[in-house]
């Protein structure tokens, strides 16, 4: 990993590819629980857990880019029917989060999150943990996955990418004056390789910010033998969970239920 982000982490890239959003300070909903989260360089991250039913497992969501935790607290309920509780986190610089966005940090603050979490919820009993990335969540949530399978039950991607260089030229990153290349990019793909726990891929057939074709090369490269694509029809990157409906949940729960 040392070395990978040095040309990633560029303050005209960050600049372009970030979008972060301040939370409006509201209270959690009642039975929820705020957490903060040290990371490396005296930054704190926002978390909020949302819990299940007792015993249930733990969906840790890194959420996309714009999104912050506060964004999450309607959905809950549906995690819950379920059968699983909810622990939602924002990067640095997003939501009540300090610190400012930077690629490698996107990255390496999920193995401090992971830890943490690992740690709050001895107290719950250690339930498993699957961890869901949505679009920019999905880098950090391949990352543990490769890394850290052994920590997990389990990988969710909604729509997530395998290729870095399109997403940078889509946000008017200008690629070619700095001199970047795929091989400078988050290696979703690459990191694919090395995942082995049970994975779950949703992705919108009308995704035009991140095409269905990044999916099915995650899927390719997924080295799991339990995988699995679901194609949302008729859907866009943002409106994926309002067309899925039925199928969108339905697939969550049914692969859920046989981790």
């Amino acid at each position: 990993m040392a070395g990978r982000f040095d040309r990633l982490d560029n303050p005209e890239v960050a600049d372009h590819v970030f979008f972060p959003r301040p939370d409006p300070g509201g209270e959690p909903p009642a039975g929820s629980t705020d957490l903060q989260i040290p990371v490396d360089g005296g930054s704190v991250l926002h978390a909020r857990f949302h819990p299940g039913p007792a015993g249930a497992p733990v969906v840790l969501l890194f959420h996309g880019n714009g999104e912050i935790v506060a964004d999450y607290d309607d959905l809950a309920g549906a995690y819950r029917r379920l059968g699983a509780a909810l622990l939602v986190v924002d990067y640095r610089g997003y939501g009540r989060s300090t610190g400012e966005p930077v690629p490698s940090r996107i990255v390496l603050d999920a193995e401090q999150v992971l830890d943490f979490a690992r740690s709050w919820l001895v107290e719950r009993g250690s339930p498993p943990i699957v961890v869901l990335g949505r679009s920019l969540g999905s880098a950090p949530a391949i990352h543990l996955a490769a890394t850290r399978g052994s920590d997990l039950a389990g990988l969710i991607l909604e729509s997530g990418f395998a290729l870095t260089l399109p997403l940078l030229q889509l946000v008017g990153v200008p690629v070619r004056r700095l001199g970047l290349t795929e091989a400078d990019g988050f290696g979703n793909e690459e990191a694919m390789r090395r995942v082995e726990i049970p994975t779950l891929i949703l992705h919108a057939d009308e995704d035009t910010i991140i095409p269905l074709g990044d999916a099915r090369r995650n899927l390719e490269a997924c080295a799991a033998r339990d995988k699995r694509l679901v194609i949302i029809e008729g859907a866009d990157h943002n409106s994926i969970m309002a067309y899925g409906g039925r199928k969108y949940w339905g697939a969550i729960g049914d692969w859920m239920g046989k981790l």
